[in-house]
């Protein structure tokens, strides 16, 4: 498998939405507010390169913001092939949506150049320990949903959602498949085999020849019931259908 060459170029067009008025435009990168600036009372927010978020100015023109009912609503095609997209939650918040960075991320993480990618809604990780982490889902032509954490800019969870994984004919030993998804881990975080006396390693198998390996630390204190893990689900034939990795909370 190769990393992706290069993430997608810019597109500027505009993409009408079937019986609404609204439509979505990619546009050049968004103007950022330098620190100390004050901040412009309108327009939607943008992440920076740290991941934070900042008003847009008014020197670009402003980009049309769609919900996640929009959004769906246009073609996984389409919206992938946008560079910059803006959302708008339900709380009315509008977020300028860096999703050429982000893919590049996704297809690095799933070393899959090709893979068509898409964002849907800013949402909460299902799995984070303190159930506050915000994130960036995406959705591929395959099925599967992708949490992308911006302040980390990396994958943080992988869930086959719609995709139904399948076990080709050759099989793997169960010790070759641990250390598929030991190296995935090792990959995502460095600091895998230092915090490993920390963590209870567990394994198991479901009817298909599904198999999930599970690395668990203590639960935080005060920060909900889920404890920082990191587990890969494989297949027998060896593919890597769900991932979770939250460790970071650990370091």
């Amino acid at each position: 498998m190769h990393a992706p060459e290069r993430g997608l170029r810019g597109i500027r067009r505009v993409l009408p939405v079937a019986g609404m008025a609204a439509v979505l435009m990619a546009c050049q990168p968004p103007v950022l507010v330098p620190t100390g600036a004050p901040a412009p009372t309108n327009g939607p927010v943008t992440e920076t390169g740290a991941g934070t978020l900042a008003v847009q100015g008014s020197a670009e023109p402003p980009l049309d913001c769609l919900t996640s009912e929009e959004l769906t609503q246009i073609s996984l095609a389409e919206r992938a092939s946008l560079v910059t997209l803006c959302y708008r939650s339900a709380d009315g918040v509008e977020t300028v949506i860096d999703q050429a960075r982000h893919v590049a991320g996704i297809r690095t993480f799933l070393e899959d150049p090709e893979r068509v990618v898409a964002f849907r809604e800013i949402t909460f990780m299902p799995n984070a320990p303190d159930g506050r982490l915000r994130t960036a889902l995406y959705e591929d032509e395959r099925g599967l949903l992708y949490y992308y954490a911006v302040t980390a800019d990396k994958v943080v969870e992988m869930s086959p959602a719609a995709y139904t994984p399948v076990v080709g004919q050759e099989t793997l030993p169960e010790s070759e498949l641990r250390a598929t998804a030991e190296a995935l881990i090792r990959r995502e975080l460095p600091e895998f085999e230092a915090l490993r006396e920390e963590l209870t390693p567990s394994s198991g198998e479901k009817s298909g020849g599904l198999y999930f390996f599970r690395w668990e630390g203590r639960p935080i204190a005060g920060e909900g019931s889920m404890p920082p893990l990191a587990q890969v689900g494989i297949t027998a034939s060896g593919e890597v259908f769900s991932y979770i990795n939250t460790l970071d909370y650990l370091k």
